[in-house]
């Protein structure tokens, strides 16, 4: 379905103090979008998905997606936060923003980025290899035990993935061993190939993985089923007391970016959003669009901003 909030009274009253000769002009060059994995996840995969779109509806400008791994997205999030303030360097960013300067003292905090819009809220999903002995999330979490922990490859510490582990052992017996991993790709093979038990995917990653029959999916982490997954039962149905768990995925420009140029990228956003090729091939790949302006990317960060540093301070994984 269909999803989306107008842009923001404040932003578009922003707009007015902006020079008009500035405003229209931007943007005057090219774009770099930052992607800080690997190539081949679903923020690698959404972005070039989103600069495609961008491309055919810019004039005179270019989104570029350049690929900056490292640190569990780290190296790409500071390379962003220190770039001008321009708007010619956008973050695609996501929940290891939060989370990278509490659990690894990344050199940035998440308020220095300006929320530009999301595009993605994906619910999180617990993944077995087809042949894996769980046929169940019971049986899988019957089986973690603190003396007998089962092996989880996630994107990395830190990460929403890596979050929801822990959220799941909050509210269960289940202990798990965090795998990080460099790629998707990794993750993929480390799963077919039965090196882990198990993985914590965003659903969209998952999807066709499924479709190939490599994995099956135990339970996702959303307050209704999905209908593409209509056997698939949800956290609280599968006996996981954590009601909605998702990966968000968006745009941010360092802080200091004029306003303008956030509601000018947000309105962008907003296009690709009702362009029926966009939409097609973002459903396609696994994943289903959506859009919130800043303000409402920024309420999404916010929230899930106060349950990343509960998890984190109870786990004790502050630096």
């Amino acid at each position: 379905m269909r999803n989306f909030v107008t842009l923001s009274a404040a932003a578009l009253c922003a707009a007015s103090l902006f020079s008009p000769v500035s405003a229209q002009d931007y943007p005057a060059q090219d774009i770099d979008l930052i992607v800080p994995f690997e190539p081949g996840g679903a923020v690698d995969i959404t972005s070039r998905i989103l600069a495609e779109a961008a491309n055919g509806l810019l004039d005179g400008a270019t989104v570029t997606v350049l690929n900056k791994a490292g640190g569990g997205g780290i190296v790409g999030q500071a390379f962003a936060a220190s770039a001008p303030a321009d708007g010619y360097t956008v973050l695609a960013m996501t929940s290891s923003v939060v989370t990278n300067p509490k659990m690894k003292g990344a050199p940035y905090e998440v308020t220095d980025f300006v929320p530009v819009g999301m595009y993605g809220f994906d619910p999180e999903v617990l993944v077995v290899r087809a042949e894996s002995p769980y046929q169940t999330a019971a049986d899988f979490l019957a089986a973690s035990t603190p003396d007998h922990p089962l092996n989880l490859v996630v994107a990395g510490m830190g990460t929403s993935h890596h979050m929801a582990g822990l959220a799941i052992e909050q509210v269960s017996p289940a202990r798990f061993n965090y795998v990080p991993t460099k790629g998707f790709g990794e993750q993929v093979q480390a799963v077919l190939g039965g090196h882990v038990d198990g993985a914590l995917w965003s659903l969209g990653e998952a999807s066709a993985q499924v479709q190939s029959g490599g994995v099956r999916i135990l339970a996702l982490a959303s307050d209704q089923r999905h209908p593409s997954y209509p056997d698939v039962p949800t956290f609280p149905e599968a006996g996981i007391d954590v009601p909605v768990w998702a990966t968000f995925r968006g745009w941010s420009v360092p802080k200091g970016t004029p306003e303008p140029v956030v509601a000018k990228l947000s309105d962008l956003m907003f296009e690709m959003y009702n362009d029926k090729a966009y939409f097609d091939k973002m459903t396609e790949a696994g994943f289903d669009p959506v859009y919130r302006d800043a303000a409402g990317f920024q309420k999404i960060i916010d929230s899930y901003t106060v349950l990343a540093n509960a998890i984190i301070d109870e786990n004790g994984l502050a630096q």
